[in-house]
This record gives C-alpha cells, sequence and structure tokens, in this order.
C-alpha cells in the first residue's frame, strides 16, 4: 500500500480557482496561430490530415526532440525542455523506458478523471483475471487515501517514488510556456497531463495524444482534457510508440513554404 504524499515544494501554485482570481503564472500562457508558412500534402487525409492540421496550428519549422524522462523530480522536466528548446527543438515527445507504479498512474488519472478504479484498468493480454482484480483493489485504496490531493494535485506526482511523473507534469508545463508542441505517448504521460491541466488548463492547447488505445484509462484522460484522441492505432503499447509513429507521419506529410 502506497502512503499517502507529503506536499511538494514549488514555486507553482496548486490549482486555478472557479473564481478566476488566482496568482497562477501558466495563466500566462499563450494560445496558438496558425502558421501559413506550412503546407499539407494533399496525400494526407481523416486522422492524418488532422494531425497535420495540428502541427500546423501550432509550429514551425519541423524540428522534433524526443526527451527521456529523468528520476530529478520537480525541475528537472522544466529543465530539459528548456534546453531542448533553446537548442531549436519545436516539437516534444518522450521515450517511456522509465516505468512509474501502474496502480499510481490509473490512481492518478481515476482521481482527476472523476472515475472509478475498473473504469482505469486495462486487462492486457496475458494478465489473470485474480491480477486485474488486485490492481482495482489497490487502485481503490489508493484513490481512497489520497481523495483530498484533487485541490493540491501537484501532491499527488509525489506519489510515483520513480520521479517520472513529476518530470513528466514539469516538462508538459514549461513546454507550453514556451509554446512548444507536445505529443503523448503513454499512460504515464497522460497521467502527468491531467495534473497539469488541473493546474492550467491553458496548457492542454499545446498536447496531443499520439494514437488511440483499448486501454480505458488513456480515453478517460483524453475526454478529460478534451484534447485529440490521436491516430485510430489502438495501442496498448506504453512506451511510446504511437508518439514516434505520429513524429514519423508528421516529418513525411509536413513542409515548409518557400519563403
Amino acid at each position: 500500500m502506497h502512503p499517502p504524499c507529503s506536499r511538494a515544494p514549488s514555486a507553482y501554485p496548486d490549482v486555478v480557482s472557479d473564481s478566476g482570481e488566482s496568482e497562477n503564472p501558466f495563466d500566462r500562457i499563450e494560445s496558438f496561430t496558425p502558421n501559413s508558412q506550412i503546407t499539407i500534402n494533399p496525400l494526407a487525409t481523416g486522422s492524418l490530415a488532422e494531425l497535420v492540421t495540428w502541427w500546423q496550428q501550432r509550429g514551425t519549422v519541423l524540428t522534433p526532440h524526443r526527451l527521456e524522462p529523468t528520476a530529478g523530480g520537480f525541475g528537472s522536466g522544466s529543465a530539459a525542455v528548456d534546453a531542448a528548446v533553446d537548442t531549436g527543438a519545436t516539437l516534444l515527445y518522450f521515450t517511456s523506458d522509465m516505468q512509474a507504479d501502474p496502480v499510481v498512474t490509473r490512481a492518478i488519472i481515476g482521481l482527476l478523471t472523476r472515475k472509478d478504479a475498473w473504469q482505469v484498468t486495462h486487462q492486457r493480454l496475458g494478465t489473470s483475471d485474480q491480477q486485474a482484480m488486485d490492481q482495482i483493489t489497490a487502485i481503490v485504496d489508493l484513490m481512497r487515501e489520497n481523495r483530498e490531493s484533487r485541490a493540491q494535485p501537484r501532491e499527488l506526482a509525489l506519489l510515483d517514488s520513480t520521479g517520472v511523473i513529476a518530470f513528466y507534469l514539469d516538462a508538459l508545463l514549461e513546454a507550453a510556456v514556451r509554446k512548444t508542441p507536445v505529443i503523448l505517448g503513454s499512460t504515464q504521460e497522460l497521467a502527468a497531463a491531467l495534473i497539469g491541466h488541473r493546474i492550467s488548463m491553458k496548457a492542454s492547447r499545446w498536447w496531443r495524444n499520439a494514437a488511440t488505445s483499448p486501454d480505458r484509462a488513456v480515453g478517460q484522460a483524453v475526454e478529460r482534457m478534451g484534447i485529440s484522441s490521436g491516430l485510430p492505432l489502438d495501442l496498448s503499447d506504453d512506451r511510446g510508440v504511437g508518439a514516434q509513429i505520429s513524429v514519423d507521419l508528421l516529418q513525411s506529410f509536413t513542409s515548409a513554404s518557400p519563403q
């Protein structure tokens, strides 16, 4: 059983008040402006055209950069984003070799989407019914212990002892501040994104989910944030394959118009 988390030391406030009177620095996040210098390959149709349009509305010359999370916790994600953007990155996505406890990931998603544990649980191929039930029970317990943390959402990142969710959270918020789009490719990234969305709803305008998934947690997170569900690939892989596919397709179907 995971102990309730302690308060995260941070310069960022926890949540924007409904009255709009918060001094949240992320209120200054700007919306995107369509870039007329990017052309869409006429062969891009359907969901692929939607992906390219998403990029056209937010991007410049496509220079993708893959960030690898570290165990540095709060602060390390924003530093990694700053370093990438300062060296020319215009689109970010992540590796997912570091894995947070799926119980923690799904508890965060359940708490912030206000769904029951079974609604954010995915029984992968080879997982027994007993194993799935044990996971649901653990998620229920963790959600019950940390229900009050909805009001202090950064505390939820501390449930992850690896620090990877804290890394993603700071990276996603800093990317929005730097007006740099991000493609999300795993449930732990979505868990961090939900925390970030709770802190600043404006930030999620810069994020996109990579691909659809049979994993109910993915659908719940995407619906809550109102972001694109991604390419119709139905991936249950949790290591960023969909994000890599999205980046590869963008590189194939976009080009900068000549000056």
